[in-house]
């Protein structure tokens, strides 16, 4: 199932008072962080390199490592409630597993799972009310890859995780709703560094930042999972489609061998 390009005017007006992203000095993270404080959120930008990002864009920058337990445990989580909570911090890695480092398979799964998690159990229990939570997993959760094992691995725990913690969130604060965003490949070369990667076939993070704010703020249900993936039509490379619902794995592609005797 596809959807046009939705149309900002027509969603319904915020309920929430703030936006906390986690990942938001970059990529699709950055680009969701403008739309919130355009719509008059305040704005929580939490990253690495949130003391780079200038005074002038309006936001609550502050500094967090999801690799240093000591920053996990310690960076600032009031804002005001309910808050919709954006869960986008990444990075990529192409390497087989046998050829990752140690250091480097630590923190990849740091940085894309247990550091997030940790972080959100301090965010989700200092909520007293209702919050939405938003998380950008990718369509690697579910998609056949070549060396990629432990990220496409990463991201179907964040997807899994996501899903079950449905139940929790709606007991603890009814109310509450969650939203499961598996995009596909998007133009932001510092994301798929060291890779030869044609950008023009590529997703636009802004444009996609636009469509995920518009399933989130038309959203009804507790919860909702969507697909957001370059078109394979000819001549219409690059464009967001979109598609409902969670995506079976898909099986590895290898060749067939013999049987043991």
């Amino acid at each position: 199932m596809t959807q046009p390009e939705p149309n900002p005017q027509t969603a319904p007006p915020h309920t929430h008072r703030a936006a906390a992203v986690i990942g938001g000095t970059h990529g699709l993270g950055h680009q969701l962080a403008l739309r919130a404080r355009t719509a008059g959120l305040t704005t929580v930008v939490y990253g690495r390199s949130a003391d780079t990002v200038p005074t002038a864009t309006g936001f609550d920058t502050r500094r967090l490592d999801l690799t240093d337990l000591d920053s996990v445990r310690t960076a600032d989580i009031a804002m005001p409630t309910p808050a919709y909570l954006f869960w986008v911090a990444g990075a990529f890695l192409k390497k087989s597993l046998v050829d990752t480092e140690e250091a480097e398979l630590t923190g990849l799964t740091q940085l894309l799972f247990t550091g997030p998690v940790l972080f959100l159990r301090r965010l989700l229990a200092a909520q007293d009310g209702p919050v939405h939570l938003v998380t950008i997993a990718s369509s690697s959760s579910w998609k056949r890859r070549e060396r990629e094992a432990l990220y496409c691995g990463l991201k179907a725990a964040q997807a899994t995780l996501t899903r079950n913690l449905v139940p929790e969130l709606t007991a603890a604060h009814p109310g509450s709703r969650v939203t499961l965003i598996n995009p596909g490949g998007l133009a932001v070369p510092d994301f798929h560094t060291g890779l030869e990667i044609d950008y023009g076939h590529m997703m636009d993070p802004g444009e996609v930042a636009g469509i995920i704010w518009d399933l989130v703020r038309r959203q009804t249900a507790p919860f909702q999972e969507a697909q957001i993936l370059r078109s394979g039509v000819p001549g219409r490379e690059g464009v967001p489609e979109v598609s409902f619902g969670a995506r079976v794995p898909q099986p590895p592609q290898a060749e067939p061998i013999a049987p043991l005797p």
